[in-house]
């Protein structure tokens, strides 16, 4: 039952995100769909609050890379305005690179995190519940409410997944791929362009 409850929390997380998506990218003057054949957009939410950060990165029609950091705060009746700050951002690296290195991290085919939920349990044990004897997993909560939806275009392959608090569950589960993958995505974000570092 209590793994039952924690699939409903992340999948109902991801579920709120993606109604608030079209509203945050309509504040912001984005298309909801990736317009860029060589584009990453990075949405990160953390805990209860209004804020959302988004990192973009994209190819634009004369070739030229760039990439922009958003912080997005949403109105919230009687207690804050809408505010949206932009920045341009550089890289330490050439972008071109950076790109691969992004591809490196095999974003265009990881699952979304829903799909790996079965790996995140841990010691399975038959127990008696209620008179019943069934099969019963250990699964770690977490409540640092963290998560990150991810948006990316390669072409005609587009890709898109939602992982909540990758980090924290990397440090339980230290030998699942996809959350490998997905954590050297963040830490390059943070090498080359100084984003989220206060994790």
């Amino acid at each position: 039952m209590k793994n039952l409850v924690i699939l409903i929390i992340i999948l109902s997380s991801s579920t709120l995100f993606g109604q608030k998506w079209a509203e945050i990218n309509a504040n912001i003057g984005f298309s909801d769909s990736l317009t860029y054949k060589k584009e990453i957009r990075i949405y990160r939410t953390s805990g209860m609050t209004n804020y959302t950060g988004i990192f973009r990165m994209y190819q634009d029609s004369t070739e030229k890379w760039r990439a922009e950091l958003i912080d997005h705060f949403a109105k919230v009746p009687k207690q804050a305005e809408l505010k949206i700050e932009k920045k341009r951002l550089k890289s330490k690296i050439k972008m071109d690179l950076v790109w691969l290195l992004i591809q490196k991290t095999n974003i265009k085919d990881l699952p979304d995190m829903k799909e790996i939920e079965w790996k995140l349990k841990k010691n399975p044990q038959i127990v008696k519940d209620m008179g019943e004897t069934v099969l019963s997993w250990q699964k770690s909560r977490i409540t640092d409410g963290e998560g990150f939806d991810v948006e990316f275009r390669w072409g005609k392959h587009l890709n898109r997944v939602y992982y909540g608090s990758p980090e924290s569950n990397l440090r339980i589960y230290e030998n699942i791929d996809e959350l490998i993958y997905f954590n050297e995505l963040l830490n390059l974000l943070r090498t080359e362009f100084g984003l989220w570092k206060n994790n």
